[in-house]
């Protein structure tokens, strides 16, 4: 009986381990750190600086970004650029999953150390 549950127990570590491995969207993370990242950081470190309604405000309407990065050209072609259209909701939703009172606490994962400023 005792080894019937190890074989039950040993799968479902496996599993959740592999799905705990990947805590955010790596994927929306690089994005965000080559449009974002030259002028704001590190991805956590700048999701950190506005809560969800912050993030809300500024994602709600295309031209508020535009607004926001109209005196810089490089941030002007990023947010108006193909790649970050395609990801905008998906750059919304990793911002707001890791804001300022979301309660997640990214540290290094040995990918992604570290804030540039």
């Amino acid at each position: 009986m005792q080894h019937f549950f190890l074989k039950l127990l040993v799968p479902a570590l496996l599993i959740q381990s592999l799905y705990a491995a990947e805590k955010y969207d790596s994927k929306t993370f690089r994005v965000i750190t080559k449009e974002c990242g030259m002028c704001h950081g590190t991805p956590f470190y700048f999701a950190k600086q506005k809560d969800e309604d912050g993030w809300m405000e500024y994602f709600e309407e295309d031209q508020t970004l535009v607004k926001v990065h109209q005196k810089d050209p490089k941030a002007l072609k990023s947010v108006q650029g193909k790649r970050f259209r395609y990801y905008r909701e998906d750059i919304l939703k990793f911002f707001i999953d890791n804001s300022k009172y979301s309660g997640v606490v990214h540290g290094c994962d040995a990918n992604f150390c570290g804030t540039h400023h």
